[in-house]
């Protein structure tokens, strides 16, 4: 059997899937101030009358980290960075960089090495407990980070991330906002996975744990921990695996995934999610995270509703539960309740609520339904906003490359807890019929449970220095005679399958994501090659499910 647990910020959801059905689920409140009590009773629902020792995977899913973003709630990050000449990177990153002495140049050879008497403030005393470095062109050749990081190491800090560990691709941007990101939740993160460990201990659960990642692989738990900025968009991810798993829409779509703080939209073609071209972007800035195409906007069901000068706003901060479950200030599900959009919870109470927001001479379903309408306007403006961003740059399916072309969707598909009644608003608004499919409520729980476990490498060879390299795992090597981009394919496979080996995940296809191949010229005469590869373990799921409608 296997286990899938998803976190949320409103609730937490399991799900056992075994033998090509869900056998049990369970949706339960998460537990802010202690998620291990949510996490315990959404167990326990699930595994009545089940054997744990009969469990083969647990997988998790969580939005803790993509709210924790989204609502600003990080840890402060000192970012160290080695830009070397020739580059303005100013406003790139999310806070000011602290520029540092030392250069690798573009084949990896250290031109200039870090000038300590230039940084003694540095190494005086630790400013915030996380921090991150990154160099340019350090993929192709790390010690100047990792000479920096042991300093920073040495002054008091903490964690220290650098960009070349958490990504082998050469954007120095994407890079750098990646290990920023990392040391930003890295403590929300580890004490999620704490937690996380806590409860199924306590269940005397011992199946190996993975967690979920932003393409819809799965990383072992103390992997995950090394590689935090993978687990951003673990939430969304699991939402669109779900949709694959319960039955993938097989027009032109738009997924919603509605939560109790954010709804996750995705686009899809041809029963296939997108995936992003180029990494995530966290907060509007670039990252190297491999993830779908696909965007988190702050607005749930629980999400606070304000009242401005023009209309309302809606998130994206949370405020719930809605005042129909006990709540104390009005939110979006009271809204969708009073205009009849959902029908759960104490309608009077959440009618009390709309009224607290009225001004003379307006009624709660005046009031309910503007709330309503400014949420749909938030989403439908960040769709149109993906819309022109698929337009403008390529986006990749699963399988294939498709080019940047006009996207004209025909459907909406919809699951979480508050799909239907927001997603019904948003297709009449759009004109688009929408699919709510059964099992919608627990499809990200379906997701974990089915992903695949993946892992991604690098490589790089240079004939004309003679070596190549593998980022990933610090490992530099001659090169062999005859070098070819077939044989990096076969060696970075290999490194791939040894590493899954020795982290215990199923043997399966290793896939290229990117590769480039050009000739180097010196003195006018051909003075040899340079190889760049990328590939991974194929995500995706195990196998589709039936899902069934079951009311929480």
């Amino acid at each position: 059997m296997l286990l899938g647990i998803d976190v949320g910020g409103t609730f937490t959801d399991a799900v056992l899937i075994g033998r090509g059905t869900i056998i049990a689920q369970a949706k339960r409140r998460t537990t802010h101030e202690a998620v291990l009590q949510g996490i315990l009773e959404a167990l326990d629902e699930v595994l009545q009358e089940q054997e744990v020792y009969n469990i083969e995977r647990v997988v998790i899913s969580s939005t803790i980290v993509t709210n924790a973003l989204t609502e600003g709630r990080t840890d402060p990050v000192f970012l160290a960075v080695m830009t070397g000449p020739g580059m303005n990177v100013s406003k790139s990153f999310p806070v000011e960089p602290y520029y540092v002495s030392g250069y690798v140049d573009h084949r990896g050879k250290i031109t200039a090495r870090i000038d300590w008497q230039k940084h003694q403030g540095l190494l005086s005393k630790a400013k915030n407990k996380m921090a991150a470095v990154s160099g340019k062109f350090s993929v192709r050749n790390p010690e100047n980070e990792y000479a920096l990081a042991g300093e920073l190491k040495d002054c008091g800090y903490e964690k220290i991330f650098l960009g070349s560990e958490l990504s082998g691709e050469l954007n120095f941007v994407r890079r750098t906002n990646s290990a920023y990101f990392a040391a930003a939740v890295y403590k929300t993160f580890k004490n999620f996975c704490r937690q996380v460990q806590d409860s199924l201990k306590e269940r005397n659960i011992t199946a190996p744990v993975h967690v979920l990642k932003a393409d819809g692989g799965t990383l072992p738990l103390d992997i995950a921990l090394k590689q935090p900025v993978e687990t951003i968009f673990t939430g969304p991810a699991a939402s669109v695996l779900g949709i694959e798993a319960l039955g993938a829409p097989q027009v032109k779509s738009i997924s919603l995934d509605v939560g109790g703080t954010t709804t996750d939209i995705a686009f899809w073609e041809n029963g296939l999610p997108l995936l992003a071209g180029h990494g995530a972007k966290v907060a509007g800035y670039p990252t190297a995270v491999r993830s779908f195409h696909m965007r988190s906007v702050g607005i749930g069901g629980d999400s606070r509703i304000r009242r401005t000068e023009t209309g309302f706003e809606v998130g994206p901060e949370r405020i719930g539960p809605a005042m129909a479950v006990g709540g104390c200030e009005p939110t979006l599900s009271d809204a969708l309740i009073v205009a009849g959009r959902v029908g759960f919870g104490d309608k009077a109470a959440a009618h009390k609520g709309m009224q607290q927001l009225c001004l003379m001479g307006e009624t709660a379903a005046e009031v309910a339904r503007q709330v309503v309408e400014a949420a749909v306007s938030v989403i439908e403006a960040t769709i149109n906003e993906m819309l022109h961003e698929w337009s403008i740059q390529p986006v990749y399916t699963v399988n294939d490359v498709i080019k940047g072309t006009a996207f004209e969707p025909e459907l909406l598909v919809g699951v979480g807890g508050g799909a239907a009644g927001l997603i019904m608003a948003l297709g009449e608004r759009m004109g688009l019929p929408v699919e709510i499919p059964a099992g919608a409520t627990v499809a990200n729980a379906v997701g974990a449970a089915l992903a695949r476990p993946t892992l991604a490498a690098s490589l790089r060879a240079d004939s004309t220095e003679g070596y190549y390299l593998i980022p990933e795992s610090g490992q530099r090597e001659r090169l062999p005679s005859g070098f070819s981009m077939k044989m990096a394919e076969e060696l970075l496979a290999a490194w791939l399958h040894e590493q899954a080996k020795a982290w215990q995940l199923p043997g399966q296809e290793a896939e290229v994501i990117s590769k480039e191949f050009f000739r180097t010229i010196h003195g006018y005469y051909d003075s040899g090659e340079i190889i760049s590869l990328r590939m991974q373990l194929k995500p995706g799921i195990l196998q589709t499910v039936i899902g069934r409608e079951v009311a929480f």
